[in-house]
């Protein structure tokens, strides 16, 4: 073995010309890596607006199928579905609501709500930038409620309904 500052000290060595790689090398994964983090909290994001106005159709139509007339029904729904979102004002903002058609409003109908709302497909936090749409739809479907007291619809048939079977 030669001793420090021999001649042959200096081969063995090595020299540094593989750290100007390693270091691109962590440079280039930490960038994947936020990329990759970003891309799947956007993707949640998507998956919890869908999760949220599935609630809010829900609580629309909760209300909405316990009210006494057709405006009072609709009124309820708005007033119902927007408090299921309370948290989430701007997804609100961003939400178109179908309501169901107030002539047949009656025991048994059947009611169905549509929501939809258009949420960022890319959104960076920190630069408050947005790249790109998803429209996030819902729809559900629920009977007014059958044993109550109620005025209703221009439209509404009771031989049509479910329970006139």
């Amino acid at each position: 073995m030669s001793a420090p500052g021999t001649p042959g000290s200096a081969a063995r060595r090595g020299n540094e010309r593989a750290m100007v790689a390693g270091a691109e090398a962590l440079a280039l994964g930490s960038i994947i890596l936020l990329a990759g983090t970003v891309l799947v909290a956007n993707a949640w994001a998507v998956v919890d607006a869908r999760a949220a106005l599935d609630a809010a159709a829900r609580e629309y139509l909760r209300a909405y199928t316990e009210a006494d007339d057709p405006t009072a029904a609709a009124r309820l729904g708005t007033q119902h579905a927007a408090a299921s979102l309370e948290g989430r004002a701007s997804l609100w903002r961003r939400t178109h609501v179908e309501h169901p058609d107030p002539g047949l409003f009656g025991p048994c109908a059947p009611a169905a709500v549509a929501l939809e709302a258009v949420v960022p497909a890319i959104s960076i936090p920190l630069l408050d930038a947005r790249f790109g749409e998803v429209t996030v739809s819902v729809r559900a479907v629920e009977l007014v409620d059958a044993h109550q007291e109620m005025s209703t619809g221009a439209d509404h048939d009771p031989a049509t309904t479910p329970c006139s079977d």
